[in-house]
Formats: C-alpha cells, sequence, structure tokens
C-alpha cells in the first residue's frame, strides 16, 4: 500500500458549515477517495450553479454534497474526530480542497512513514503537496495525472518521498533545466549504495546528458522530453546503473 494507516484508520470528511464529519472505515488512501470525492464536489458545484452564483449557492453545495455522503452507505456521520489515515477537509464557499495524508517511504533499507498536505481548489484542476512539519512545498500535480490509475498508489509516493530529500528537484528545477540554465543532481538508490549522477541540457539543445559529477563524463545521453517526467527518467538511470557495474564503479570512485 502507498498510504499509511497511522495515524488511525479509514478516512474523515469535514465540509465546512457542516457541523458534523464523515467517517469511512472502507477508504484508507488517496488512491480509494481523492477522485471521487473531487469530482462529487465539483458536481455538487455545477448543480447548484457555485460558479456564477456565488456565496449562497456554494453554501447549498455544501449541504447538497452532506446530502450525498449521508445517502452514501460507505459513510457514517458523527462527532468531529482528527484519527484517520486520510483526512478531507472542503469548503465550498473559499473553494478549498485539501486532505492530509500518510505515506510510505519503502525506497531505502528502512521505510519510513511520513504525513503530507495536499491542497488546490474545488473548481480547479492543479493540486500542491507539501510537508506540514516544514511547510515545504514538495511538488504539484494536475486533475489528468490525478486520473490515472497508478498515480496514487505508486508515483504520488515515490514523488513525495523523493522530494522531501531534495524539494528543489520537483519544485523547480525541472523548469530551469528545460531552459537550459542549470542541471539537477539526481540521487539513484540501489541495493548495494546510493549514486549522484548530474543532468544537463546538451550542447544540441534536444537532448540532455547525464554526467557522474566526479569527472564530469558523460554516462548517457537522452531525449529532451526524458526530463518532463522525473519519476520515469530516475528510473532509466537506475536501470542503466544496475546494468553497468563499471558505471556503478566509476560513480563511487573505487
Amino acid at each position: 500500500m502507498s498510504e499509511s494507516m497511522a495515524p488511525g484508520s479509514g478516512s474523515l470528511v469535514a465540509i465546512a458549515s457542516v457541523p458534523y464529519q464523515f467517517h469511512t472505515s472502507k477508504y484508507h488512501y488517496l488512491e480509494h477517495l481523492f477522485v471521487p470525492l473531487l469530482s462529487s464536489a465539483q458536481q455538487a458545484c455545477d448543480l447548484m450553479g457555485a460558479r456564477i452564483r456565488g456565496e449562497q449557492a456554494a453554501a447549498q453545495a455544501a449541504a447538497f454534497m452532506a446530502g450525498e455522503l449521508l445517502r452514501d452507505a460507505s459513510f457514517v456521520a458523527g462527532r468531529r474526530e482528527t484519527s484517520a489515515a486520510t483526512l478531507y477537509t472542503l469548503d465550498f464557499v473559499a473553494d478549498q480542497f485539501l486532505s492530509r495524508a500518510s505515506v510510505v517511504d519503502s525506497g531505502r533499507s528502512r521505510t519510513s512513514l511520513f504525513r503530507v498536505l495536499v491542497e488546490g481548489k474545488i473548481r480547479g484542476d492543479k493540486f500542491r503537496v507539501s510537508d506540514p512539519v516544514t511547510n515545504t512545498i514538495l511538488f504539484e500535480f494536475n486533475r489528468y495525472e490525478a486520473d490515472k490509475p497508478d498515480f496514487f498508489s505508486r508515483e504520488f509516493p515515490f514523488i513525495a518521498a523523493e522530494s522531501r530529500k531534495n524539494p528543489l528537484l520537483y519544485a523547480g528545477n525541472q523548469e530551469t533545466l528545460l531552459r537550459g540554465v542549470i542541471g539537477i543532481n539526481l540521487e539513484i538508490q540501489l541495493s548495494d549504495a546510493t549514486y549522484t549522477v548530474l543532468v544537463e541540457r546538451a550542447t544540441d539543445e534536444q537532448s540532455v546528458n547525464v554526467r557522474n559529477p566526479r569527472d564530469n563524463a558523460v554516462i548517457m545521453n537522452l531525449p529532451l522530453a526524458a526530463v518532463a517526467h522525473l519519476p520515469k527518467l530516475i528510473e532509466t538511470v537506475k536501470l542503466y546503473l544496475v546494468a553497468n557495474p563499471t558505471v556503478r564503479s566509476s560513480l563511487s570512485g573505487s
């Protein structure tokens, strides 16, 4: 599973202006409820005309959403709690969709858990992920990515864990790399060690070079589009290093 069930289990949905929360023990993880809940909230806004009629319609959309959850046998309405694997907060008047979730980092020898905050607009399609402890922005994603079948179970936890180690990697360096200003350092974790490589735009302007930061030697060359999806870029470099022990040796200096 990509999410931790601690603290608590299941999911809680809180709607601003509604005096109770909705708990479900059936859905624990972002991959289960994020998109369906967002879709329902957007439908409530459309049905009540919240995009046009303003605050009164938004309040009606909140009531409509609460009614939908009351009619869903998977949810139970009750007093306000704070313990759950995933907490959702919907504010229709402020047009705000928040989610607090636990994520597991299983890319190291020891599994570790951490919390993230996902925030965006109910009537929007872009979402920001941040570390609620340090208030650091980790990365952003859009509705198209959220709709992909494996996004929350595979890509989301991977990107969240990597960007906690190097927030600039996902927050800004990709765009800077595409402009050809600077490169980015990637940490590639293999079973035997962690290797650092430098990725920078090549002189042909159509590709990127993956270099050994020790001697600046080019390890591999990839199409420029490879940096458009950093998780896949990291996976490509990882597979190359696994297949080439000589390159791994040069990166470690042994």
